[in-house]
């Protein structure tokens, strides 16, 4: 029984890490997709302004 009760507390603690990370993760792409949205604006000025 003390096998499960550990069992369980690590299985715990692996779901805490993946959720965190997950988020982190989560939030570095949309860090990338805002990067990626401002420099194809940018790119679209330059062209507009025949640059």
């Amino acid at each position: 029984m003390e096998n499960a009760q550990e069992l369980i507390g690590i299985l715990q603690a692996i779901s805490i890490v993946a959720k965190s990370l997950a988020a982190k993760l989560m939030r570095i792409e949309q860090q990338i997709r805002d990067y990626e949205a401002a420099g194809q604006a940018g790119a679209g000025r330059k062209n507009w302004k025949g640059k």
